[in-house]
């Protein structure tokens, strides 16, 4: 089921359909950046100029000035080669999986990666394995078995239902020299790193075997998909089903992608409020015995008891005036769990209050989301 529809929304809350206001500490608009007037306004020029929708594929006749220069501008802030836009993460992932199996035939995966990248795989043809969760010693073994087919290995880098930053430094040591690390980096992207940079630049690693692969729709607020690498591998993914048959992110969306990147250089405030509003709720969360992950991210899960205590606690934090969500999201810390996320809007206050309510919604004994 779908979790109930919303009439209006900000930065840090959202209007139900009755009409009430809830501060928000769901989604992952990490930087407000999709309510921010700069990024407002860039979108509303470009829409009067360009339309809608760029309407068919970008190797046809769907390509739009916007769309190359956010490439550009995406890569050089990542530090990286090149860059493709595609419509969305999940596509991302496609994308950069079809560029894989041009020289590579084994994918390797976490247990918990995202679920895009277990399809990724499937729908590029690569012959797939699973290693447990964090297990970097199994997927070293799976690696060195499989070498001589060509190895790539596919994770988050930080995991999207608990905020666990994956341990990219023990994957990287693990391949050999001519395989790949793709790292899904939709939660690392203007969370973690110098500036923002992703999970990769946060951990030291500067590879050319890692291929990045992110959502504009978190870190920025906007909507598409990018791959960043080396040049060649760039290349590939640009002859991917993906990306040539699809109809591209609308131009006005591109444009306000690359105003969203700038009012990220020009406030870089915003990074040092994200990291300490985080730290923030997680102590809070740690005050209250709720056993949550110590990673400095965004993403804060935990469980309380029965699924009947969950429901009892998000009710109670909801009339209150907060909007919680209890979720089933695949790949989770167990089959129902709270997934908060905290923003750079978020007021101190807010993440106080929310705290306060949440001691005064707690029932019942805690069980650890393990």
């Amino acid at each position: 089921m779908p979790a109930p529809p919303f009439d209006a929304a900000t930065a840090t809350t959202v209007t139900t359909t009755d009409g009430r206001s809830l501060v928000s500490f769901g989604g992952c608009n990490y930087h407000g950046l999709a309510h921010h007037p700069r990024v407002v306004h860039a979108a509303q020029d470009a829409l009067a100029r360009f339309g809608l929708s760029a309407s068919a594929s970008r190797e046809t006749t769907g390509n739009a000035r916007p769309h190359e220069l956010l490439e550009l501008e995406t890569a050089g802030f990542l530090g990286s080669e090149s860059a493709l836009l595609v419509p969305d993460g999940y596509t991302a992932n496609v994308a950069a999986a079809q560029a894989a199996a041009r020289t590579h035939g084994v994918a390797i995966l976490d247990e918990r990666s995202h679920a895009s990248l277990h399809d990724a795989a499937a729908a590029a043809g690569l012959h797939t394995l699973v290693y447990r969760h964090g297990d970097t010693d199994q997927a070293s073994t799976m690696a060195a078995q499989h070498v001589e087919h060509g190895v790539v290995m596919m994770v988050d880098g930080v995991f999207a239902a608990d905020g666990r930053i994956a341990r990219l430094r023990e994957l990287l040591a693990a391949l050999p020299e001519d395989a790949l690390l793709i790292v899904d980096d939709c939660h690392g992207f203007l969370t973690l790193g110098p500036d923002g940079r992703g999970t990769a630049s946060h951990l030291g690693l500067h590879d050319p075997r890692i291929a990045l692969t992110t959502t504009l729709a978190k870190g920025l607020g906007c909507a598409g998909g990018i791959v960043a690498g080396q040049h060649c591998f760039i290349e590939r993914a640009r002859r991917a089903t993906a990306y040539v048959c699809t109809t591209p992110t609308p131009p006005a969306l591109a444009e306000a992608a690359r105003e969203a990147l700038r009012v990220m250089r020009d406030e870089p405030w915003r990074l040092e409020s994200l990291r300490d509003n985080a730290s923030r709720l997680r102590a809070h969360a740690v005050r209250l015995g709720l056993a949550v992950c110590p990673d400095p991210t965004p993403i804060i899960t935990f469980t309380l008891g029965t699924r009947d205590d969950m429901e009892h606690a998000q009710a109670a934090l909801t009339a209150a005036g907060f909007r919680v969500p209890l979720i089933d999201y695949p790949g989770g810390p167990a089959p129902v769990y709270f997934r908060l996320m905290v923003s750079s809007e978020h007021t101190q206050d807010q993440i106080d209050s929310l705290a306060a309510a949440l001691a005064g919604a707690i029932s019942r004994p805690i069980r650890a989301a393990s």
